[in-house]
């Protein structure tokens, strides 16, 4: 799908469109971040919030730090644009042709746009808006049950993006170079099958398993985005808690479960994934996995009984912490041997056994999350998905979805009856 621009400034350049064109010149520019809005939805109020706070933030980058918006909201007024914030304000602003941010295209046309009119030595993509992670349907379809990122409203249908053809954009869109960061900024993208299925395309991904909160992340402070350290993944992960310790503890009337403060203390689970580690924990899991085949068939009886669970959907739990569950069901030694590979491939998280879920799945939420403080032990925050005969009911089956994801390639859930 091709995407037309148009300048919005009288000192933009227009960009030629697509097309694979010149390789960016090489250039001083320490990283370019790309946050992609996906607002044509509920969250479009909230999109107006996060580009002023994107305004407010961009004062203290310098001018080798290019943060560049995509954003589509549902104003019909509002063309799709893209603009640069810089110093509290947005410059270069380009219009681009209606379009839906759950169609693949779109996504690669706006990181080849950004990559080679913002060349830099790293880049990093932000996932502004809806996720159920790696829950998918064929791509871009209307809004039935299980989908993955976007929610995009266009003509009056809602469409998705699945994680397979995110990671086909991403490849295409940045010509085969890797994203320093892909940052999750949007509900249930902290799963071991989402990160798998991007570990060509990025070096880390982070995010949370869990519901995020509509506000998202505090966008008035950017500097973790542009941390160029080893462990800047740290501070991504650090500035988003410490931001909902205090949202938890001053908003009590706004993010609550079922009393006022009764969030106080707690924020969001988040992790970091190190892609380049994923295979070697694929193999590890895959080997963990074949001690317990009686387990995982479809008769099998896995304990989850002291699990945090992150998500529901159809009202079924699911997104299980990766860690504890493997723990809990397996032999101690087999686990040990497993262990190193997976904290090789987690190197960061922080864990908060309570969070704030929206009233469509409270009801279902709330008898256990006020249990997971006692069963927090051991949770690591990344999740994975166990087929189950609960999940059996739902269309498409869960249990045979899974099976299209990479993941599955070394796990083989087919092998055990599903």
């Amino acid at each position: 799908m091709a995407i037309s621009f148009a300048a919005c400034g009288s000192d933009d350049t227009p960009d030629p469109g697509p097309g694979p064109g010149p390789e960016p010149p090489v250039t001083t520019n320490e990283r370019t971040v790309l946050v992609y809005m996906a607002a044509d939805n509920n969250l479009h109020n909230f999109a107006e919030y996060d580009l002023n706070e994107m305004k407010e933030g961009s004062k203290a980058l310098n001018d080798n730090q290019n943060l560049i918006v995509y954003v589509d909201n549902n104003n019909t007024k509002t063309v799709p644009c893209f603009v640069r914030v810089k110093d509290g304000q947005f410059i270069d602003s380009t219009t681009v042709s209606e379009s839906s941010t759950a169609n693949p295209a779109v996504l690669e046309e706006a990181l080849r746009y950004a990559r080679t009119k913002y060349p830099a030595k790293s880049y990093g993509l932000v996932l502004w808006g809806h996720s159920t992670g790696w829950l998918m349907r064929n791509d871009t379809i209307p809004y039935l049950r299980s989908r993955a990122y976007g929610l995009d409203s266009n003509n009056n249908t809602s469409i998705w993006m699945n994680i397979p053809s995110m990671a086909r954009a991403i490849k295409n869109g940045m010509n085969g170079e890797k994203l320093a960061f892909i940052h999750g900024d949007c509900c249930n993208f902290g799963t071991v099958e989402v990160a798998y299925e991007l570990r060509n395309v990025t070096d880390y991904v982070i995010g949370s398993p869990a519901e995020i909160p509509d506000e998202g992340a505090d966008y008035s402070n950017l500097s973790c985005f542009f941390d160029t350290s080893s462990t800047f993944y740290e501070k991504i992960i650090d500035d988003y808690w410490d931001f909902y310790i205090n949202e938890f503890k001053t908003k009590i009337y706004r993010y609550y479960l079922q009393d006022y403060g009764d969030l106080a203390g707690y924020s969001v689970p988040l992790m970091a994934v190190k892609t380049s580690e994923l295979d070697n924990l694929a193999v590890a899991t895959a080997k963990l996995l074949n001690t317990i085949p009686d387990k995982l068939n479809p008769t099998g009886t896995l304990d989850f009984s002291n699990v945090i669970f992150y998500a529901v959907g159809n009202g079924l739990k699911h997104n299980y912490d990766m860690y504890k569950t493997l723990k809990e069901n397996t032999a101690e030694a087999d686990f040990n041997e497993w262990k190193p590979a997976f904290e090789k491939a987690v190197p960061y998280y922080r864990l908060s056994p309570r969070w704030f879920v929206s009233k469509s799945t409270l009801t279902t939420f709330i008898k256990y999350m006020l249990s997971f403080d006692t069963i927090s032990s051991d949770c690591h925050v990344l999740s994975m998905f166990f087929p189950g005969t609960q999940y059996n009911n739902i269309y498409p089956s869960w249990n045979s979805t899974i099976q299209k994801l990479q993941w599955n390639g070394p796990i083989s859930w087919q092998q055990y009856g599903w």
